[in-house]
């Protein structure tokens, strides 16, 4: 568990002495060992799976003159920016396409003449403005450049905005551990993996000493096995998460494989 009174410094070295079997007296895990491998569980996985994030949208009221803005500390990556507006800060062509989907429906089905042509001409129609909006958007600011640091949660935009507007954050979180821990694809993954590190830290305890002396002339410790257990186990979970199988994914795809090869 995270130290409060430790700093990032301090907690990783504190992480990378219990991983190294520090403390262990009995042989035995502490609880403090059991944390510290689910938490390099945990870390790990949200940084190689695609399952451990969420995809979302976020909605920034941008201020005038000001270009840089704090996230939320669940935001791992923000994708694109996207205006309401063409041009200027204040106004602009603008269509909103989904608002008015109802409404063209309607119109384009129900009386495909009023215009005087046919209900697809009014498709095709619509999917020139469509196509010309993109083109102005892209040739006159619609689009706004960004700059993303995960670490900080700073987003800083890449515009001068002279007025209050609001822009749409196509954004992925990351999800609770509560939520992931609910997933019945991730769990199994986090389980195996926490025991893992727990067999490392086992066997980097174990294998300081070879024998330990006993009424029958002593016994030999499992640490080299332990540690060797631990690695083929990291290895095949690793496997795992390029193979998708957390995202319930991987055993499809793996039989199509099979059978190709």
């Amino acid at each position: 568990m995270t130290d409060p009174q430790l700093t990032p410094r301090q907690q990783l070295l504190r992480e990378v002495q219990l991983l190294l079997g520090f403390g262990i007296i009995t042989l035995e895990l502490d609880p403090q060992h059991f944390d510290v491998a689910f938490e390099v569980a945990l870390s790990r996985y949200r940084q190689r799976s695609g399952n451990a994030m969420e995809e979302a949208f976020l909605f920034l009221d941008v201020q005038p003159e000001t270009a840089v803005y704090r996230l939320p500390d669940d935001v791992q990556e923000v994708n694109t920016v996207y205006r309401r507006t063409i041009g200027g800060s204040s106004g602009g062509a603008a269509i909103d396409p989904f608002s008015l989907a109802f409404t063209n429906n309607i119109y384009m089905v129900q009386n495909p003449g009023a215009l005087g042509t046919t209900g697809s001409g009014m498709l095709a129609t619509y999917d020139f403005a469509m196509q010309y909006q993109s083109l102005v958007g892209r040739m006159f600011g619609r689009e706004v450049m960004f700059t993303w640091n995960t670490a900080t949660k700073i987003l800083a935009l890449e515009r001068k905005f002279t007025s209050a507007e609001q822009v749409a954050l196509h954004i992925y979180n990351t999800k609770p551990e509560a939520v992931v821990l609910a997933d019945p694809y991730a769990k199994p993954w986090l389980r195996d993996y926490t025991i893992a590190w727990c067999k490392q830290m086992m066997g980097e305890a174990r294998s300081k000493f070879s024998t330990i002396a006993g009424p029958q002339g002593g016994f030999n410790l499992n640490g080299d096995a332990l540690k060797t257990e631990a690695k083929a186990d990291m290895e095949r979970l690793e496997q795992e998460l390029k193979d998708f199988v957390d995202q319930h994914m991987g055993y499809p795809f793996c039989h199509w494989l099979t059978f190709v090869r």
